[in-house]
């Protein structure tokens, strides 16, 4: 008969190695999935940024900006930032817009 040692000892011999691969196997799902996690960060935060440019450069040149149109820029700029700001471009364009005439919605 084999004792409680060698039975645990013959134990972790078989177990060991499935632990081991399945640990490998974990750390791959996860480094895929925070690979996806940043594409798909990278990938919104580009288009908060060209929405940002875009409808900030129009109310720019139009020289006035409806509160609807500010609010919106307000809540893509917000995003943006909690994302992880690194374009200076977005808040001076932001600081510019913010300093427009607030036309009425009726204008």
């Amino acid at each position: 008969m084999q004792t409680l040692a060698d039975k645990l000892a013959a134990a972790v011999t078989v177990l060991l190695p499935v632990l081991t691969a399945f640990a490998g196997w974990a750390v791959a799902q996860l480094g895929k999935s925070r690979k996806a996690d940043k594409a798909l960060t990278e990938g919104v935060k580009s288009l908060l940024r060209g929405q940002i440019i875009d409808l900030g450069l129009h109310y720019i040149k139009e020289g006035e900006i409806p509160p609807y149109g500010l609010d919106t820029l307000e809540n893509y700029y917000t995003a943006y930032v909690d994302l992880g700001d690194g374009d200076r471009s977005t808040h001076d364009i932001m600081d510019r817009c913010r300093k427009l005439h607030i036309r009425s919605g009726g204008e």
